[in-house]
């Protein structure tokens, strides 16, 4: 049957670089919430959005992001795509690189 409404997706997914695993976020959940409990060994401290640890840089999809990141990011980061995963929550599916190096 045809439906003039669209469905919210309950979930969406986040492809990851390098490694190119793609993990299954929850609708509200944040990207590193995902990450951690998908097994990816994402780097981070805080879980707050205060150490910068968990930047990640999206290529691809839209994000809502839960602070504002320019009191950890810079504005050529912000500019270039990137975002803290710990204050990530998708609004699309996303590409995503990791920087695995602490």
């Amino acid at each position: 049957m045809f439906s003039l409404f669209k469905k919210k997706a309950s979930s969406y997914s986040a492809t990851l670089s390098p490694s190119g695993k793609v993990i299954n976020v929850k609708k509200g959940e944040n990207l590193l919430t995902a990450a951690l409990y998908a097994g990816i060994k994402w780097p981070y401290k805080c879980r707050v959005g205060s150490c910068g640890t968990c930047k990640c840089k999206i290529t691809g999809g839209k994000i809502s992001p839960e602070i504002d990141f320019s009191y950890v990011l810079n504005f050529e980061e912000m500019n270039t795509g990137y975002a803290l995963a710990c204050q990530t929550v998708l609004k699309t599916d996303v590409k995503v690189t990791i920087n695995l190096k602490k």
